[in-house]
């Protein structure tokens, strides 16, 4: 499948690393960024086909993807230009920033008779696919209660300026701070709660701009930097996830059953192991539980080996796994795992914890997604 990418900015670095991990599936046939430095740099970092233009770009012969990996303001409006020309689009984080414009989007696609995802695709990583394994096949019973952290420490008391890409672009801290620190992370979370139990049928949220000077170089205007959320699915499974860029960091996701707890420290590690530990019955047991809290279980069989090495500067996920699976799933004429309906549905949910005040408490959902199935190898 031919992509090419729109947008080279800190994460396309993340993005192009991976590619060599799917050269027989993925063939890049360029990239393109508005400014004329920053692609200057991507390319000669990485030795791509710099377009000049989006529309040189949009015109490239048997092109099949758009990889947009824009800045999330900027989403939409690429994102049209591409189906517009008659190309697939699978897009970074968020799809939209309203539900409103992730729908109008999938139903453009729909009516153009492309196909449409979006990131994260953690989901399909050997972590996520060995948690969920475990849930399928009831190692801690009957499922209950999910708590999901995506607290990632005071951000912006941190040496961000010196957080390079290879190609020298520097973190986005003001973008960041104005999307929001709740459409930036709460899909890593959601999309695999949504794979596991189906879609959010509720949401009861709070958020709040903590700290609204966030010592940038140039004004911003930021978004929540906390929220905290309620989802309800079918069966009674409730989720408490909470985003933060104010508490310390901690990325802890926990599934609660009657037989025990699975747990992972780390979501965006596809190497990441996955802890059992028994429901605490007994008086030794409890006792246990409350003198030695940091107890972590045992570590669950991992669902395959992980086929790439992350770490020492290399991404610990391969965010091209999303972007393949895409294009097997157009090659193949199959139903994606990940695929417009997600993407609009995890926007949905994503709106309701940033914004609350949006919706009713309670808020219904109104989107819904079809059951995704798990990777071949984790079945």
């Amino acid at each position: 499948m031919r992509i090419a990418i729109v947008g080279c900015g800190y994460v396309a670095d993340m993005y192009r690393y991976c590619l060599d991990l799917h050269r027989d599936g993925l063939v890049l046939t360029g990239v393109y960024d508005r400014d004329p430095d920053r692609l200057a740099a991507f390319a000669r970092t990485w030795g791509d086909h710099a377009y000049a233009s989006l529309a040189d770009l949009l015109a490239e012969p048997g092109l099949g993807i758009v990889l947009n990996l824009t800045d999330p303001e900027n989403h939409a409006a690429v994102t049209r230009a591409a189906i517009a020309a008659g190309i697939h689009v699978y897009c970074e984080k968020p799809l939209g920033l309203t539900l409103q414009e992730a729908q109008s989007l999938g139903e453009a696609a729909q009516a153009a008779g492309l196909r449409l995802a979006a990131a994260p695709s953690n989901v399909l990583g050997e972590q996520a696919q060995t948690l969920w394994r475990a849930v399928r096949t009831g190692t801690v019973g009957r499922v209950r209660l999910i708590y999901a952290e995506l607290d990632d420490g005071m951000v912006h008391k941190a040496d961000y300026r010196r957080w390079i890409s290879r190609s020298g672009r520097r973190w986005p801290a003001e973008g960041e701070f104005e999307t929001g620190c709740t459409f930036e992370h709460a899909g890593y979370v959601l999309t695999l709660l949504v794979a596991m139990f189906g879609p959010v049928r509720r949401v009861t949220a709070h958020s709040a701009l903590l700290i609204p000077d966030k010592e940038c170089d140039v004004p911003v205007h930021p978004a929540p930097d906390f929220s905290c959320g309620l989802l309800e699915f079918d069966g009674g499974i409730l989720a408490r996830v909470t985003n933060s860029i104010v508490a310390p960091y901690d990325h802890r996701l926990r599934v609660i059953g009657d037989g025990g707890v699975l747990s992972v420290d780390e979501p965006w590690d596809f190497a990441g192991p996955v802890r059992l530990k028994r429901t605490a019955t007994g008086r030794l047991d409890r006792f246990l539980e409350r003198r030695f809290p940091g107890r972590r279980g045992k570590v669950m069989p991992a669902a395959r080996r992980v086929p790439f090495r992350g770490g020492r500067g290399r991404p610990t996920m391969d965010f091209m796994r999303g972007v393949r699976e895409f294009a097997d799933a157009i090659r193949e004429g199959r139903p994606g795992r990940m695929d417009a309906d997600l993407a609009v549905h995890i926007t949905e949910v994503t709106e309701m914890l940033q914004h609350p005040d949006r919706f009713p408490v309670p808020a219904p959902v109104t989107s819904t997604v079809a059951a995704m199935r798990p990777m071949d190898w984790a079945q």
